[in-house]
């Protein structure tokens, strides 16, 4: 019974090895290091820098994506975690598509509506303790960015229960 315990515990903590966390990744790692050390990304974008980015998308319900920005030379110039309130507030009216998920990663789910010719982007984090969404919103046609919308996510928080 003990060696089975001890198994299990070896697995578990070998599980938790692959969970980004704010320390998980240092300025000037290489990106085999990285892999290695965060498994493969859940998204790789090229950004208008010439950079590269990997995204990390973890917690429950995805609430934390983390980006990870390796400069030229292939090495890391930049960690974050990119789901903050500061980040939704700092895309600006007109951005593109590519420009949104350059800074957030990709979102939990996009849908479009055809009656207001608009696509909306829906990621789920966290501000504080409160489990949130935030619609970021398109016109379909140019598919530039209008809004975003921040709200307390309905399905941790009801009519009458705070």
């Amino acid at each position: 019974m003990r060696f089975v315990l001890t198994l299990l515990t070896v697995f578990a903590l070998a599980g938790c090895a692959g969970i980004p966390r704010p320390t998980s990744v240092r300025t000037g790692e290489a990106q085999d290091v990285v892999r290695a050390q965060l498994g493969a990304p859940a998204s790789e974008r090229k950004l208008a820098s010439g950079e590269s980015a990997w995204y990390y998308v973890t917690g429950p319900s995805s609430y934390y994506t983390w980006r990870v920005v390796f400069g030229r030379d292939g090495r890391v110039t930049e960690y974050t975690q990119v789901l903050t309130m500061q980040n939704f507030f700092a895309l600006q009216e007109g951005a593109t598509r590519d420009a949104v998920l350059d800074r957030l990663g990709p979102p939990l789910e996009r849908m479009s509506f055809t009656n207001t010719g608009t696509e909306v982007w829906t990621y789920r984090y966290l501000d504080g303790t409160f489990q949130m969404l935030a619609d970021a919103t398109f016109g379909a046609g140019a598919g530039t960015f209008r809004q975003v919308t921040t709200f307390l996510d309905p399905a941790y928080h009801s009519a009458g229960y705070e």
